[in-house]
């Protein structure tokens, strides 16, 4: 199955964690990659790709990805296992679908078969794509049970010191799924229950206002973001009503605001593929593509349609009203945007 190079995987790694990250390992080494973050600690991490998985028959639900998990020194046939002790360790993949990142439980991970496949299902990609951290119910694996964490790469940092956290309180099951639930970034969430019997309601209630809360902030910022740029997809200029409001910044990233210079007004399918990385605004307002991406749906046999990315390479989008009326608002659109081009790891 195809999937990104060491090297992509590497730089999208290295671009979502902070500026004073130090690596102990050479570049393009993802199985693993060792760290050391500052006021966090030393951190191993492996790093995948996550692909469709098109696995003929069995089981499987639709709408399922994977990773393959392929230790370095592993041999085909050989059993491999994540090695836990010396740093914190994390189990990655990287969506180049939806431009987000998922980690699993590395404990549970301790004795696997060559190349086994480890999943995560398309509707969790999806909601970390548009909100920025998404949490999966707990599933069933090797006697004992999963939660997976869905977040966009300006998230790394809280995913690691939440899972930390949350291991260091050997929480599990319906007591991790909530504890993370309650870490996401750009959200107040209320006091864990004290019992294990509300502990569903909580998470009931916690994800509806989680929601809530995503969608009242849109309701305030997309009429803004939509009128300085004349109601039209500020690359592809259609309107006809369906044009929607995209945060440079995404929602629940630490440094998103709902301020008129952190949006783009987008038609549905560019605001999808924009939320996805799969393509940025440079701060001179200039389309860059990632063409790692469009080669990796090229491989897979998915890149019908690519030229609502291709046809816009290198071109200017149109500049918000404010651009020209408000240095300061351009100012600050010029820092979202590189920060969200940094983040993206495009070359």
């Amino acid at each position: 199955m195809p999937a990104l190079t060491n090297h992509s995987l590497f730089r999208r790694l290295r671009s979502a964690l902070p500026n004073d990250t130090e690596f102990a390992t050479p570049e393009d080494d993802i199985h693993p990659a060792i760290f050391s973050i500052p006021r966090f600690g030393i951190v191993r991490a492996y790093l995948f790709t996550v692909t469709r998985d098109r696995s003929a028959g069995g089981a499987r639900p639709l709408g399922e990805f994977k990773l393959q998990l392929i230790i370095d020194g592993q041999a085909r046939g050989d059993r491999g296992s994540l090695k836990l002790d010396g740093a914190y360790t994390v189990l990655l993949g990287f969506s180049p679908d939806f431009g987000v990142f998922v980690g699993w439980e590395a404990s549970l991970y301790t004795d696997f078969a060559y190349s086994a496949n480890v999943q995560v299902r398309e509707p969790l990609l999806a909601e970390a794509r548009d909100n920025g951290w998404a949490v999966a119910a707990p599933r069933a694996i090797k006697r004992s049970t999963e939660v997976r964490v869905a977040f966009s790469a300006g998230n790394l940092l809280a995913y690691l010191r939440a899972v930390k956290d949350a291991d260091r309180r050997n929480l599990k099951n319906l007591w991790r799924e909530a504890f993370l639930l309650s870490k996401a970034p750009h959200f107040d969430a209320t006091a864990l229950p004290a019992s294990a019997p509300a502990l569903e309601t909580y998470i009931h209630r916690e994800r509806q206002r989680l929601n809530t809360t995503r969608l009242s902030r849109d309701s305030r910022f997309a009429p803004l973001v939509k009128k300085q740029f004349g109601f039209s997809c500020a690359v592809c200029g259609v309107q006809l009503e369906i044009i929607e409001a995209a945060h440079i910044i995404p929602v629940n990233d630490q440094r998103s605001s709902d301020e008129v210079w952190n949006g783009l007004s987008l038609c549905p399918n560019h605001h999808t593929l924009f939320d996805a990385r799969q393509f940025v605004v440079e701060p001179n307002l200039v389309v860059t593509v990632d063409n790692e991406t469009i080669e990796f749906l090229e491989e897979s046999g998915r890149a019908s349609g690519i030229e609502l990315l291709t046809d816009f390479q290198g071109e200017k989008i149109r500049a918000p009203a404010f651009w020209k009326t408000s240095p300061e608002s351009r100012e600050r659109m010029r820092e979202a945007l590189t920060y969200s081009r940094d983040l993206a790891g495009i070359e």
